[in-house]
């Protein structure tokens, strides 16, 4: 299923897309979807390590309870791990 999106852009993002799109012999939806998907998937994952940070702080803030060393090598293990597969393209 697709959807068609109408979006204002400046004349040069619009040039530069389009040229990208005539070297690629793709339609300029197909590269922004190739280029756009991995940047929102960081965009996310770096949301979701936002909040669930700010909840921890709270939560620490609130009940001075803390989590170890290794929880927040862990977490930031899991941050690295999913970073590197947005910047492969798995998305995981």
């Amino acid at each position: 299923m697709s959807r068609q999106l109408n979006l204002r852009v400046s004349d040069q993002f619009a040039e530069c897309l389009d040229r990208v799109a005539k070297r690629f012999g793709q339609p300029m939806a197909a590269v922004i979807e190739s280029v756009g998907t991995p940047a929102l998937e960081a965009a996310e994952a770096d949301a979701q390590f936002e909040a669930e940070a700010f909840i921890a702080w709270e939560e620490f803030q609130l009940t001075g309870r803390h989590v170890t060393s290794d929880a927040i090598s862990a977490m930031f293990d899991a941050a690295l791990t999913r970073s590197k597969a947005v910047a492969a393209g798995d998305g995981r």
